[in-house]
């Protein structure tokens, strides 16, 4: 067998390994499983060795560039049957296949080339050997990143993108351009050719790179859009059950309204006929329209967070509210699953909203306010993810906001305040590393909240007392601790 015969078989050799690895190649990009079995790896052998001979007789009579056109088409024929895709899908996947499998094997040249100067290798077939082995080694660690383990996104059939689609094939064309051009001119060109392939390598895998991080910001927007359709469509059905609620109330208000005037009017013509009044009989039905109305306050629904142990702590909260004639409203903004999982624990915002509602309460019941309301929102303000809540109780008392964080401190003992509610507000704020923000809007009044406490998940740690007696505060402060901006 003389020389060119050993080449030729090389060749083939050579070839038909890197149809096997471009079809390989093929269903790795585009994630796809194939069953293997001892049928389909004979049928699949013959087809590659085939393709080869084809792929070599194309170089040696029309020319080295027809090799690559033949391989590109049959495969892509083979492909597009097996996967039941079509042609063009099969053609562009192919192309890609293609460009990646002759850059890793030019580096497997390279590699090899270092290796058989230095143990100084010569024979034809022991260096082929070695160039495929490191050839399918390169191969198998490219598919091992964890970026590529489930493919190359943007190429997956169920994801549309004709802009990147084109980019890339044109890419992959210039690639196997570039190792036409490499393989049947003189060095000059080929040290030209051979930094033209090199670049456009860099820009092949920097556009598939750039690819996925657009896919994966285009996925994390449309879930964002998701989320916020979902939503809205929540908000849609919540007002629609508030305002069927709503119209219940104002019917069972407008019968409770005429039961009042029935009330006043048996009161006046008593007292015009100078009637003995029946003090239990009134008295009874008082109380009957006191209950029918404390009932209707309880049947009030709260926004659901869709998080069981928050609407449980709130629904808890609303109850004692009712016990003490204290009015509860609440509002939810933005999603609170995305605040517990990246702003807060869920325990520690439930614990949150139960200390703070508990003080408002006994706050309020320490007020001779007519006004008595509550009012608690959770979720995205202001754009940052907070608990406000706002009560119309008496202000805190000044030692309280000196001792806050530093000692448990209360002056409604009596009323089961112990001050460790305040203590546990602290340490939740500081492992969160979250604000605190008390604002005094004045004295108790009859239609608005007397102060606010806002935590306020913003990364600061920030201590902050907004109050209409800020002179007065500051007089009674020795340390100057109150108005300090830090923790």
């Amino acid at each position: 067998m003389n020389l060119r015969d050993i080449s030729i078989i090389a060749d083939i050799i050579k070839i038909c390994y890197i149809c096997f690895f471009v079809y390989y190649t093929n269903f790795k990009i585009i994630n796809i499983k194939y069953n293997i079995t001892v049928k389909k790896i004979l049928i699949i052998s013959i087809l590659m060795i085939l393709i080869s001979i084809v792929c070599e007789l194309a170089k040696d009579i029309l020319g080295y560039s027809y090799h690559v056109i033949f391989m590109a088409l049959l495969i892509s024929i083979m492909f597009s049957k097996n996967t039941k895709s079509s042609f063009a899908y099969a053609l562009l996947v192919t192309m890609i296949s293609m460009s990646i499998n002759y850059i890793i094997f030019i580096i497997a040249m390279f590699v090899s080339f270092a290796i058989k100067i230095i143990f100084g290798v010569e024979a034809i077939y022991v260096g082929l050997i070695l160039i495929l082995v490191v050839y399918a080694e390169l191969v198998h660690l490219l598919f091992l990143n964890k970026r590529l383990k489930k493919g190359i996104i943007f190429l997956q059939k169920n994801i549309k993108n004709e802009y990147i689609d084109i980019l890339t094939l044109n890419i992959s064309v210039i690639i196997l351009f570039c190792i036409t051009i490499l393989s049947n001119y003189d060095k000059l060109i080929s040290r030209r050719s051979g930094v033209s392939l090199i670049i456009f390598s860099i820009i092949m895998f920097i556009t598939i790179q750039k690819s996925l991080q657009l896919y994966y910001k285009q996925k994390l927007q449309e879930r964002e859009v998701e989320e916020i359709k979902e939503e809205l469509k929540n908000k849609d059905k919540e007002i629609e059950e508030l305002e069927k609620e709503n119209l219940k109330l104002n019917k069972k208000n407008h019968s409770i309204a005429h039961k009042q005037k029935s009330l006043e009017y048996e009161l006046e013509q008593m007292i015009l006929n100078n009637q003995i009044v029946n003090g239990n009989q009134v008295k009874d039905k008082i109380e009957n329209l006191s209950k029918e109305m404390q009932n209707e306050t309880v049947s009030i629904e709260l926004t659901k967070t869709n998080i069981d142990e928050i609407d449980s702590m709130l629904k808890y909260m609303q109850s004692e509210c009712i016990k003490n004639k204290i009015e509860f409203e609440l509002q939810i903004n933005g999603n609170i699953h995305h605040m517990v999982n990246t702003y807060i624990g869920k325990e520690d915002l439930e614990i949150l909203i139960a200390d703070l509602t508990k003080n408002a309460i006994i706050a309020i019941k320490h007020s001779e306010n007519i006004n008595k309301s509550i009012l608690v929102r959770l979720g995205l303000i202001d754009g940052f993810y907070s608990l406000y809540v706002y009560d119309s109780g008496i202000e805190f008392e000044i030692e309280t906001l000196k001792n806050f964080g530093i000692k448990p401190s209360t002056t409604h003992a009596d009323d089961g305040g112990t001050g460790m509610g305040l203590m546990n507000t602290f340490d939740t704020l500081k492992k969160y590393k979250a604000s605190l923000i008390i604002d005094e809007y004045g004295k108790p009044v009859e239609d608005n909240f007397t102060k606010v406490i806002k935590i306020i998940f913003d990364n600061r740690n920030e201590y902050k007392i907004e109050s209409y007696r800020r002179e007065e505060i500051q007089e009674k402060d020795i340390n100057k601790r109150i108005f300090q901006d830090k923790f």
